[in-house]
C-alpha cells in the first residue's frame, strides 16, 4: 500500500488537504471517505483499518478534510483564508466539498466510486448523491448514520434546547447568522446561530434520516437511493441510536432499496477495540 498527501480545492476554491491511499497494482477504483462533524481526515483509528482493508481489495482510498473540519478553524482559500469549522459550517455546502473531490478522482483516472461517510459525513453523501445521481458513483458505505436533530436533542438538556432554539431563531430573522450562540456540545460551547437553525433542528436539508419517525416513516433523500448501500454501526452507538435499534434497523431497511445492515456487537460510534470486526465485514461485503 502506497499512500499520498494531496491538496484537493472544492468546488468554490476551498483547499482541502487529504491523504490518497493506494494498492500496489494500479486501480481505477476508489472509495471516497467523508469524515463526521468536527472530524478530520486522520483522527479516527478505524481509518487505519478501511486503507488497509480497501486497498487489499483493489481500491484506492481517500480521506479529506471538508469544510467542518475541527470546531473553527482557518483554511485555504485562494491567496487568501476562511474560517469555517463544524461550528460555522452549513450542511448544503457539502455539494462543493464533495463535489471538488468527486472531480479530482475522475481526472486522477477513476471512473469506479464509493462514497463513504461516517457519522455526519453519511448525510452529506447521501444528499449528495440523491442530487446528483452521478453514474459513476456505483455504491454508498455508511458508518454510523446519524438522526442529527434527535441526536442533538438527546445530548442537550430540555432547557439547552430550548434556549438555542430561541436564540438562533431570534438571530436568524435578524439577518445575523454567523453570531455564536451556547451549545454546550460544540467548540467551547459554541456554535452560529444559522448553522444551528438551519441544521440542527428539524426541517433542515440535513433532517431525512428520521429514526424519530418510526420504522414506517418516508424519507424522500433515502428513498432516492439506488445503489447497493452498506450500513455498519454497533449496538453500542450511543450517537446512532436515539431510538430501540430494532427500529433503526427496520427504518433503514424500508426506506434505503437496496440496503445491507451489518452490526458489531459492543461497537461505539467511532468502532472502539472493534476494529478486527469492521475490517471482516468490509472484505466480506464490498
Amino acid at each position: 500500500m502506497n499512500q499520498e498527501l494531496v491538496r484537493i480545492m472544492s468546488t468554490d476554491e476551498i483547499e482541502q488537504p487529504g491523504i490518497l491511499f493506494t494498492p500496489k497494482d494500479s486501480t481505477n477504483k476508489i472509495v471516497i471517505h467523508v469524515h463526521g462533524l468536527n472530524g478530520n481526515f486522520y483522527e479516527n483509528r478505524f481509518l487505519d483499518v478501511l486503507a488497509k482493508t480497501y486497498t487489499e481489495k483493489g481500491y484506492a482510498f481517500l480521506s479529506f478534510n471538508n469544510r467542518g473540519r475541527d470546531f473553527i478553524t482557518e483554511l485555504f482559500k485562494g491567496d487568501g483564508f476562511t474560517i469555517v469549522g463544524g461550528s460555522l459550517e452549513r450542511f448544503k455546502d457539502c455539494i462543493l466539498d464533495i463535489g471538488g473531490v468527486v472531480n479530482w478522482v475522475k481526472k486522477k483516472g477513476y471512473n469506479e466510486i464509493i462514497l463513504e461517510g461516517h457519522s455526519y459525513g453519511c448525510n452529506k453523501i447521501l444528499y449528495y448523491y440523491s442530487l446528483k445521481k452521478d453514474a459513476k458513483i456505483k455504491k454508498i458505505v455508511l458508518l454510523a448514520p446519524c438522526d442529527i436533530p434527535s441526536e442533538s436533542k438527546k445530548f442537550l438538556s430540555e432547557e439547552e434546547y430550548e434556549i438555542a432554539k430561541k436564540e438562533s431563531t431570534k438571530l436568524v430573522n435578524s439577518h445575523r447568522e454567523n453570531e455564536l450562540i451556547d451549545f454546550s456540545i460544540m467548540a467551547n460551547g459554541k456554535i452560529a446561530a444559522g448553522t444551528y437553525y438551519y441544521d440542527f433542528l428539524p426541517g433542515g436539508e440535513n433532517d431525512f434520516i428520521r429514526y424519530a419517525d418510526g420504522k414506517n416513516s418516508k424519507s424522500k433523500v433515502l428513498n432516492s437511493i439506488d445503489i447497493p448501500t452498506l450500513v455498519i454501526f454497533g449496538n453500542a452507538d450511543e450517537c446512532v441510536l436515539t431510538q430501540p435499534i430494532d427500529i433503526v434497523v427496520d427504518y433503514l431497511n424500508n426506506n434505503i432499496s437496496d440496503c445491507n445492515i451489518q452490526i458489531i456487537k459492543g461497537a461505539d460510534h467511532s468502532y472502539t477495540n472493534r476494529y478486527d470486526q469492521l475490517e471482516e465485514i468490509i472484505a466480506d461485503n464490498i
